[in-house]
């Protein structure tokens, strides 16, 4: 019968909420009757502890009375809309649409009314800032919600600068319809009676309601408007049409000391693979013009053109070979993988995981393996198990740095290109089908050549999710930083009004079991200038046979979602994120150039079979 009350006072543009003591059964079959107690008598009243309705911001401030009247000085508020405008329909459909797109999915279950009050609580705190010839009055909020008792109906009141903006009784807790009416309901008297919101459309302010529903949730979820319409000054004429960009062969020069520029990248649709041209041949040519002395700017502008025009090339290879073809531009997509090499050793630099990752890296190294066939379309052929051929690459770098992930199915595909079968990843959500083992039976296409990942602070998601597996699975030694770590995964939809819903759906577990989320992955090898083990002592401790990051390694493959924050943020500090530095490379050759130090490196982690008999009690 006892009922509870939760009030706040958001003044310039900052919503709390503070619990206030709720009336006893008197009080409240007096104000049954009568019609007027004030928070005061309601504060001074003996009861029960409150309950907590909505988590309250950071700090809280004394709530004053609810007057009775509105006071002498009071702006006039015009009354609330018998009806919505279009605009307002459609932003009503809209926040329906995302909550019943959001409550089967999110990680922990929620109500339509817990999601619509953190909306409302940070539309409230949403006031746009003063500008210099900005004479309006500051904002002040305060925000009631009376639960339901015996004799009273729940009600949500909502005062500005001390008048009555919006009373109305609640919708039932599980009610999207009536939540999302009555969350309407205020966006459009915000817009009608708040000088400071009244420039702010109810997109835009639709727009702060859902983020700061969904910054609740987690660091990633979010929602995106829809791309306004172009103004009439930005609409084509009959005399002018829109920017493209050039269409191209779909090659990246570099200059060397060589006499000629080499080829340093070539995009997936190149027509250049098929004439057999690769990375690191010379262009000696182009529509016999000789490229000995022209600017690399300008090569790179005279490969460009109008799609379906021709250029003449002439090439020599680094087998000796000189080939001169004429190819036709077209349009090709953004390359996410760079070739590269260091010493003798060739580096993949992957900048993200776009559609056709995978595919890139697959063509890479086409060019790299001397075992293909033609049956085979030019791509090396996997190893097999009983293969006892040496490796034909003395040694791979996979270059992470930067990377912030992308299509976490490219980073799978990834890594199947470098394993023949095993888990890569699993995600664990409340849906059922966020629930997925991602496993691969694929084919090593490097025949276990030593491989090495390099990772940095910026290193994140899918890219995260390639480090651990190679690592989890004994594959590949990763060195650099602590990654970013951001161990989950998000699913998008488009909502009605043509705006974008990512929410977070699932999270990440390496081959191990161990989380990704604010973990990151821990390098076998660290190059970060403030790691606990300089890289000279772990060069050293690796060659005699064993790993001075062994304890730490051993002890990440224990954090699980319930590991206090603690935990993770200590084995981050054995190895602190950084940015890239000239340690890594050189920390890879060091590695490369003594196979006891490189294997020690990749066995010195738990396999998947003793990791899975740890128990959790024995993370830090």
């Amino acid at each position: 019968m006892a009922g509870c009350l939760l009030s706040g006072l958001l003044g310039a543009g900052v919503a709390t909420a503070l619990p206030v003591q709720p009336s006893p059964f008197w009080h409240r079959f007096i104000h049954r009757f009568t019609g007027h107690v004030t928070d005061a008598s309601l504060s001074q009243a003996s009861g029960t502890t409150p309950a907590r309705v909505i988590p309250s911001g950071p700090g809280s401030s004394p709530v004053g009375a609810l007057p009775s009247q509105a006071r002498p000085d009071s702006p006039v508020l015009s009354p609330a809309p018998s009806d919505f405008t279009d605009e307002d329909r459609q932003a009503e459909l809209t926040l329906s649409t995302a909550l019943t797109f959001m409550l089967p999915r999110t990680l922990a279950p929620h109500t339509p009314q817990e999601l619509c009050l953190w909306g409302m609580q940070s539309l409230l705190e949403a006031v746009p800032p003063l500008q210099a010839h900005d004479t309006a009055p500051s904002a002040s909020f305060t925000f009631t919600l009376q639960p339901k008792t015996f004799f009273t109906p729940a009600r949500l009141t909502i005062l500005y600068n001390h008048q009555p903006l919006l009373s109305e009784r609640t919708p039932g807790r599980d009610d999207v319809t009536g939540w999302s009416h009555l969350s309407l309901r205020l966006i459009t008297l915000l817009h009608r009676n708040v000088p400071r919101f009244q420039l702010m459309s109810d997109e835009t302010l639709l727009n702060h309601f859902l983020n700061g529903m969904l910054g609740k949730l987690d660091p990633y979820s979010r929602y995106q408007s829809p791309t306004p319409p172009a103004s009439h000054s930005d609409s084509v004429t009959p005399d002018s049409s829109p920017a493209t960009a050039p269409a191209s062969v779909g090659l990246t020069l570099r200059r060397t000391h060589a006499r000629f520029p080499v080829v340093a990248a070539l995009n997936l649709n190149s027509p250049l693979w098929d004439a057999g041209i690769a990375p690191g041949d010379s262009l000696v040519r182009l529509d016999r013009h000789s490229a000995h002395q022209l600017p690399l700017a300008t090569l790179q502008s005279m490969l460009t053109g109008q799609a379906g025009s021709q250029i003449e090339l002439e090439f020599h290879t680094q087998d000796g070979r000189q080939i001169t073809r004429t190819f036709t531009r077209g349009r090709m997509e953004e390359e996410s993988v760079f070739p590269d090499s260091t010493g003798r050793y060739p580096v993949l630099r992957v900048t993200h995981f776009s559609s056709h990752t995978a595919e890139e890296i697959s063509q890479y190294l086409s060019t790299l393996l001397p075992d293909t066939s033609p049956d085979n379309g030019g791509l090396p052929l996997p190893s097999t198990p009983a293969s006892s051929a040496a490796p034909a690459l003395p040694g791979l770098i996979l270059d992470l740095r930067g990377n912030h992930g992308g299509i976490l199915q490219q980073a799978v595909m990834t890594a199947a290109l470098f394993l023949n079968h095993g888990v890569i990843a699993t995600t664990e959500g409340r849906a059922a089908e966020a629930n997925h083992v991602w496993s691969i039976q694929g084919g090593d296409l490097t025949n276990n050549a030593p491989l090495a990942l390099l990772v940095d602070q910026d290193t994140g998601s899918a890219a995260e999710v390639l480090a651990a597996a190679l690592a989890d699975q004994q594959r590949a030694v990763v060195t650099g930083s602590s990654s970013f770590g951001k161990g989950m995964v998000q699913v998008s939809t488009i909502m009605p009004n043509g705006g974008h819903l990512s929410l977070t759906w699932a999270r990440l577990a390496a081959p191990q079991g161990w989380t990704l989320q604010g973990l990151g992955v821990l390098p076998q090898l660290c190059t970060s200038p403030k790691g606990q083990f300089t890289l000279h002592a772990q060069l050293a401790a690796l060659r005699e046979g064993h790993s001075l990051m062994t304890e730490a390694l051993q002890k990440s493959r224990l954090i699980h979602e319930d590991s206090p924050d603690s935990a993770r943020h200590a084995l981050r500090q054995v190895c602190p994120p950084s940015s890239p530095n000239q340690d890594d490379m050189a920390a890879i050759l060091a590695l490369f150039a003594s196979p006891q130090a490189y294997h020690t490196a990749l066995l010195h982690l738990p396999d998947s079979s003793s990791a899975a008999h740890q128990t959790a009690a024995s993370a830090p």
